[in-house]
């Protein structure tokens, strides 16, 4: 439940009464209004409840009960972005980012339950990540944080940020599963992936060698992880 489903709930307010006839006065929809924020705190909290049932229902196995990921080479979703979660979940759902895996979880779901699985997976806290190689992560701190000119690769740092927590559009990737992170790559640089804006990670992954992608994912996994303020 949210904005859509109070608004759907005035409008079908609004058509019964036109209906049988009765009008809709300024006085009767101010007081329909103030009822409905009213009720927005119970609304929210089953939003948040139902949002946790469908994480212990469907995502815990894969993502863990906070998305603080039960197995490794899936993607840790504490703490990321939730305008970055509501476009990979409802992308995922309509086919705009395909996944064998995601996609028939997803599908089923309503717009409003996704985008609160987004806002649930947002507030939880991330865990600290794991380096295996510290002289390949430390060949990725370059890169992450200045690129490569002679390839025109950019810094990773100009828009996930150097402490790599990430914008709206652009995830935090401080903590992330170093697997993950190096598939993703591979993803955006063979079009597999294709949802990014702008084409720009697309745009980035081909002048990428496959060295780079391994070394900025070790560091990236690496990188203390910091809650922003949402």
């Amino acid at each position: 439940m949210g904005d859509e489903s109070l608004s759907d709930h005035c409008e079908m307010k609004a058509g019964w009464r036109q209906a049988v006839g009765v009008p809709m006065t300024r006085q009767r929809l101010g007081a329909a209004w103030l009822l409905l924020l009213m009720s927005s705190a119970p609304i929210a909290a089953l939003e948040a409840r139902d949002a946790r049932e469908i994480v212990a229902g469907q995502c815990v196995a894969c993502h863990g009960l906070e998305g603080n990921q039960s197995i490794h080479s899936f993607p840790k979703l504490a703490g990321l972005q939730e305008e970055y979660l509501a476009k990979q979940l409802l992308d995922m759902a309509y086919g705009a980012r395909a996944s064998e895996i995601m996609m028939p979880i997803v599908a089923p779901y309503s717009k409003t339950e996704l985008l609160a699985l987004a806002a649930y997976f947002a507030q939880q806290a991330p865990t600290a990540g794991m380096v295996k190689d510290p002289s390949l992560a430390e060949a990725g701190r370059a890169i992450f944080q200045d690129g490569n000119r002679d390839s025109g690769v950019p810094a990773c740092a100009g828009c996930h940020r150097p402490d790599g927590s990430g914008t709206p559009r652009s995830p935090m990737l401080a903590g992330q599963d170093a697997d993950y992170v190096y598939q993703q790559l591979k993803h955006f640089q063979s079009g597999a992936r294709d949802n990014d804006r702008g084409r720009l990670m697309r745009t980035v992954a081909v002048r990428m060698t496959d060295q780079e992608m391994r070394a900025v994912s070790e560091y990236i996994a690496g990188m203390a992880v910091v809650m922003v303020q949402r």
